[in-house]
């Protein structure tokens, strides 16, 4: 069957530009030219609400260092929902990079996805 697929193909020209379609090469451009990357170190909760909207108005992402607040746990747990909060309101991510003592995320908006690898 496959054989009489390729065969009218071949007669109708289809196939011809099939193959040109398949050499273009495909260029994906962003929405911003550049992306800007915060870095900040939280002193409490309200520098995470000040990121969290930097990052919904200007879609930037921040690596932010959460080792002030790691001493108040009941804020620490307050920070946890605000970005449980954000991931699922907004659809950006969050992720831990160290797990060594430091408590170092990066949050980014729903336009830049990160790869765990």
């Amino acid at each position: 069957m496959k054989d009489v697929v390729d065969y009218i193909k071949k007669n109708l020209g289809l196939e011809k530009e099939t193959e040109e379609e398949e050499e273009k090469e495909t260029i994906i451009v962003p929405e911003h030219s550049f992306y800007e990357i915060i870095l900040m170190k939280a002193q409490g909760i309200h520098d995470i609400d000040d990121a969290l909207n930097q990052i919904t108005e200007e879609k930037n992402p921040i690596i932010i260092d959460m080792g002030y607040i790691d001493d108040n746990p009941d804020e620490f747990m307050m920070v946890g929902e605000k970005l449980k909060n954000f991931r699922e309101t907004v659809g950006g991510e969050a992720i831990l990079l160290c797990k060594s003592g430091k408590n170092v995320v990066i949050i980014t908006p729903p336009e830049i996805k990160l790869v765990r690898k």
